[in-house]
């Protein structure tokens, strides 16, 4: 399908945004298939629509009803209230391919949690369903089982809110609210847990959203909404307390002062981005719900950079903003093939008119989108490159960390021919190259 480039969205420089599907029925979260096959009829990923179903994109990017109606309640569209919550959390097997799926249902006039399993022959429509867990109590408000994820020890990892009516329950130990959860996959407990006898993995959690595996210290990071204030990222380790209802700051890596609601997160670390933003983490704050226009909170995507100790983070930038006149904003994240992808829960409308008109956008390097690459954009190149030392150099290049021209290509800021070192530069003579002034002509050829 033809991709459009989207102007409601501000995009951090030297990236590009497009429009991947469209008419989705309020799109939560994204599931990758671990290794898509080249097949255009195969699954490619898999997206949870809040009101009951579970799509899947095949990787010509055609849309298909993977389940359908699985919630045994009519919601109600209240945002925020009893209309935001549903099907939430998914993740893939690696193993199987079949898909760990949560949601809230009502059993006798109560609300409860529950996890399932789904298996099918060929990805494409479900077969069939597995309870996981079930009977823990919840409400029609979020703060319900959220993230799910399979981690490197092959264990299911269970995100799972504290159900706002009685917060204390996420200190309690006989509680599984307000907790991470650690399980084999079939829901029995592991024996190495830090209570051989519970499935509880760490506590003192809120409304724990998103979670990822972050695979330089191979470890479980999460993002956790506060009330009016403190949402969080903490890395999550066994036994520890988390700290909330009595602080949303204890054992956090950042928090904001300002409720910004933090939703999905996601790791750099496959090459979908140009290799200065490997292990950089990506964070979906979602804001205001139903706010029209860019708002005052939230309604973007943000990149950190973590420091290895954990200690805090490094840097923080915005790296996508909502900037039209409608309630989108950024909800589901995940990186997948060429890029970033990420959900937009209400899409160009006012959220209140109940239309499928939520999309998948990717954000992608316009590095890598230049076709064939003589000079690798890598580490190496750029510690070579002479760039930042030619008199061409503008303010302008320098704001967008513009460099290694000859593989990137031109440049979209106004340039004066002061002079070009090019012919100098070892990466110049390494690949053969015959062009100048690549910053402004475009990438070399040999």
């Amino acid at each position: 399908m033809e991709k459009n480039t989207e102007k409601p969205w501000w995009i951090f420089p030297g990236f590009k945004i497009e429009t991947m599907a469209t008419g989705l029925n309020l799109p939560v979260n994204l599931a990758f298939v671990p290794e898509p096959t080249k097949n255009s009829d195969d699954p490619l990923l898999y997206v949870t629509e809040l009101y009951g179903n579970i799509e899947v994109i095949t990787n010509n990017w055609k849309v298909h009803t993977y389940a359908e109606n699985l919630l045994n309640y009519e919601p109600n569209y209240e945002f925020p209230g009893t209309g935001e919550s549903g099907v939430t959390g998914i993740c893939v097997e690696p193993e199987t391919g079949d898909l760990f799926v949560s949601m809230i249902y009502e059993d006798q006039g109560e609300v409860k949690n529950k996890l399932i399993r789904t298996k099918s022959k060929n990805g494409l429509k479900m077969d069939s369903i597995k309870i996981i867990l079930e009977d823990i109590p919840s409400i029609k408000a979020a703060h319900q089982i959220q993230a799910v994820s399979v981690g490197f020890d092959g264990k299911l990892y269970v995100n799972l809110g504290e159900g706002m009516v009685n917060p204390d329950v996420a200190q309690d130990d006989a509680e599984l609210r307000g907790k991470v959860l650690r399980m084999n996959l079939d829901g029995s407990t592991p024996e190495d847990n830090p209570d051989p006898e519970s499935p509880v993995y760490a506590k003192g959690f809120r409304n724990p959203f998103g979670a990822v595996w972050r695979e330089s210290d191979r470890s479980l990071y999460i993002s956790d909404n506060g009330p009016a204030y403190d949402d969080r990222i903490a890395k999550v380790e066994a036994g520890k307390n988390y700290g909330w209802p009595e602080s949303m700051r204890t054992n956090s890596l950042f928090w904001t002062h300002l409720s910004q609601g933090t939703t999905a997160i996601d790791f750099m670390q496959h090459g979908e981005f140009p290799y200065e933003y490997d292990d950089e983490l990506f964070v979906a704050f979602f804001g205001g719900a139903y706010v029209k226009g860019p708002g005052e909170k939230g309604k973007m995507i943000a990149k950190i950079k973590v420091n290895d100790d954990v200690s805090g983070v490094k840097s923080f930038d915005t790296f996508v903003r909502y900037t039209g006149k409608n309630a989108a904003s950024p909800c589901g994240l995940a990186f997948g093939p060429g890029g970033l992808y990420f959900t937009d829960l209400h899409g160009e409308g006012d959220g209140r008119s109940h239309r499928s008109s939520g999309n998948i956008f990717r954000v992608s390097s316009i590095i890598k989108a230049k076709g064939e690459i003589i000079v690798p954009y890598i580490e190496e190149n750029v510690d070579k490159c002479i760039c930042p030392g030619c008199p061409t150099r503008n303010d302008c290049m320098s704001n967008r960390n513009q460099h290694l021209f000859c593989a990137g290509g031109k440049t979209e800021c106004k340039i004066e021919k002061k002079g070009c070192l090019c012919g100098e530069c070892p990466v110049q003579g390494k690949y053969g190259l015959v062009n100048f002034y690549y910053c402004a002509e475009g990438a070399a050829k040999k």
